[in-house]
């Protein structure tokens, strides 16, 4: 992904610097490629490369489709997020999320969420991988700890069946010492354990 962008940026860099101005009444200011309206043949909207930047500096710079994000583009929050990767109908559907507090999302998106397969990291501390729907994990997944954390050591996996952003029914812990056990959560709460060498399950409280 990173050589495309270094791409897309120099076809942009040639783009806009001999592209159209154009000014919306909510005050952006777009440079770049352009069509005529086809609702109105007097003016003209984005359509191809350009750059565009709104008063209060967010920004987008990529590719336009008859006025609407289309295609490569990286979309700017300056002091909160990012955006970057291929948009369809001025939603992203495949790149990352990159956020100032670290946390950093790649994969799959339906109109901007996190829905698919994707992987994010949070902040440095675990990360996890699988399944995705609106935002939050959902389905097969697994979370990996890259430090010590909130009670978890560094190199502790936990994989399974999330659901609407939790862990949900049979789930198996690797320890960072190879030793295995499972469990199994129902309503958010774990109700049984078992480590691989023991035949029973243990109730928990």
């Amino acid at each position: 992904m990173k050589k495309i962008k270094v791409e897309f940026d120099k076809e942009l860099e040639n783009t806009l610097n001999k592209e159209t101005l154009l000014t919306f009444t909510n005050g952006c200011r777009y440079t770049g490629m352009t069509k005529k309206n086809p609702k109105d043949n007097k003016k003209l909207i984005p359509h191809g490369l350009g750059f565009a930047m709104w008063p209060d500096k967010q920004s987008y710079s990529g590719q336009y489709k008859n006025g609407t994000f289309d295609g490569w583009g990286h979309y700017k929050v300056p002091g909160s997020h990012e955006l970057i990767g291929i948009w369809k109908a001025g939603f992203l559907s495949k790149g990352e999320l990159k956020n100032e507090d670290g946390t950093h999302y790649v994969g799959d998106f339906k109109k901007s969420k996190f829905h698919g397969t994707g992987t994010m990291n949070y902040s440095g501390n675990y990360k996890y991988e699988g399944q995705w729907k609106d935002n939050v994990p959902h389905g097969k997944g697994k979370t990996i700890y890259l430090r010590d954390y909130k009670g978890a050591k560094k190199g502790t996996i936990i994989s399974g069946t999330f659901k609407n952003g939790e862990e949900q029914g049979k789930m198996k812990e690797i320890f960072p010492d190879g030793e295995i056990m499972y469990f199994i959560v129902k309503n958010g709460k774990i109700i049984k354990t078992k480590f691989s060498d023991e035949k029973k399950w243990t109730l928990s409280n």
